[in-house]
């Protein structure tokens, strides 16, 4: 990684959580991020600090809910077809359509991120993803022409996500 591209990254993300994160907590989070099975032991030696420090500081991360390790399936990589449907919902519709809506959302396997918006010409992202391209459009269709709650929607189908969570991703195209 460019070191200045480091530096810039890491001054941005202190301004933006500022009373969250230091420096330290974002470079743990760095190295984090590009090894999520980093021990403690390889952090601190990176970083020339204790162990002890690195485990604490971490810890805390994952308790307040502020750093959560993953593992990404890389859909592109892995020769799965996805994207990203934009939806709107109907004027005048219940809440607690809208909750079931979501809630089916978060249920269905074939749907990775859910994304709710405030105002703006949508309301709700939902990135699907499938084996192939007809398999996703055919499924993208059933669960939203199944609801009664969806006004309309625009379909985004990827070709692949050169970065995403900060970390830039080899692309076969």
């Amino acid at each position: 990684m460019n070191e200045d591209w480091k530096a810039e990254e890491i001054e941005l993300l202190k301004k933006i959580f500022k009373r969250k994160l230091d420096e330290t907590d974002i470079r743990i989070y760095m190295l984090l991020r590009e090894n999520g099975k980093m021990s403690d032991s390889e952090i601190a030696r990176k970083l020339g600090i204790s162990v002890t420090t690195v485990r604490r500081r971490r810890k805390r991360l994952q308790d307040e809910g502020i750093l959560q390790i993953i593992a990404l399936l890389l859909l592109k990589a892995a020769n799965a077809s996805y994207a990203d449907v934009l939806v709107k919902f109907k004027q005048g519709i219940k809440i607690e359509e809208v909750n079931e809506f979501i809630s089916n959302a978060i249920r269905n396997p074939r749907i990775y991120e859910v994304t709710l918006y405030i105002g703006g010409k949508y309301d709700v992202l939902l990135r699907f993803f499938e084996g192939n391209l007809e398999s996703l459009n055919y499924h993208i269709e059933k669960f939203l022409r199944s609801s009664q709650v969806v006004e309309r929607y625009e379909v985004n189908t990827a070709v692949g996500s050169p970065k995403a969570w900060y970390k830039s991703f080899k692309i076969k195209f």
